[in-house]
């Protein structure tokens, strides 16, 4: 067994699923409302039973005693581009795959983009993660955006990005999906574990994850839809009991 086939079990659970949150954002963004305190908001994740959390890496450093022991740590790899920057795609790697193991990673996450001009960039530096995280045993999530615009959920658009993450080297998936029968063949063609991105901010998370699921996607990579509700740690357990189902009820 490899090292990542032995962290990949620390993400997905033994029905093969996982409820992953996104906890990002800020490096973007900044101290958008429900990221304010790292902190207090990863507790509220781990405590609604969430298989893994994605967090940058100052963030995996300041919260490892509320994560450590209950869920997986994801760290993201690149970045160094915020909203205020009018070439969203341009990302660069901020953190080593040697940082991210020091750490205490279970896995990486990289951004592709395609269709823009950030295309070639970042298409070439995931390739180049792919291959420094299989030398070190760790796993690749691709989170593969169409970067064109009006492209999002555009189900041609979305496959080839899916695909694309699977022939760089990826060992998951995250992208966005369509909400139609679309995604079905999106999903069975990318050939590797799919975790449905959550988009914009959603009533019912619980219902995009359910409909995802029986879609053909692994899990679930949900950020704004968890942190910007109300009560964060109900919809993880929501997320739990809609991506884990059928283990929910036969462990019950």
């Amino acid at each position: 067994m490899t090292g990542i086939e032995v962290r990949l079990r620390r993400i997905f659970r033994e029905d093969d699923r996982s409820v992953v949150v996104a906890l990002d954002h800020a490096q973007f963004q900044g101290a958008i409302p429900g990221l304010e305190s790292m902190r207090s908001i990863v507790k509220q994740v781990v405590a609604g039973g969430a298989d893994g959390v994605i967090l940058n890496p100052g963030a995996a450093r300041d919260c490892a005693e509320i994560y450590a022991g209950r869920c997986a740590l994801i760290v993201r790899v690149t970045g160094a581009s915020t909203s205020y920057n009018p070439a969203f795609d341009y990302h660069r790697q901020i953190c080593s795959i040697e940082q991210a193991v020091a750490l205490g990673a279970d896995a990486v996450i990289a951004m592709g983009f395609v269709g823009n001009e950030g295309e070639v960039g970042s298409l070439a530096l995931l390739s180049e993660i792919a291959d420094t995280c299989h030398r070190f045993g760790v796993p690749l999530i691709a989170e593969m955006l169409p970067a064109a615009e009006g492209k999002f959920q555009d189900a041609d658009w979305i496959g080839l990005a899916a695909r694309v993450g699977y022939e760089l080297g990826a060992d998951i998936i995250k992208a966005y999906t369509t909400g139609t029968d679309a995604d079905v063949q999106i999903i069975s063609n990318c050939l590797l574990p799919f975790l449905a991105a959550g988009g914009p901010k959603s009533s019912n998370p619980a219902a995009i994850a359910s409909q995802a699921i029986a879609r053909g996607a692994a899990g679930v990579a949900f950020g704004r839809n968890v942190f910007g509700g109300e009560n964060p740690e109900q919809v993880v357990r929501d997320l739990v009991g809609a991506v884990h189902v059928m283990y929910e009820e036969e462990a019950g």
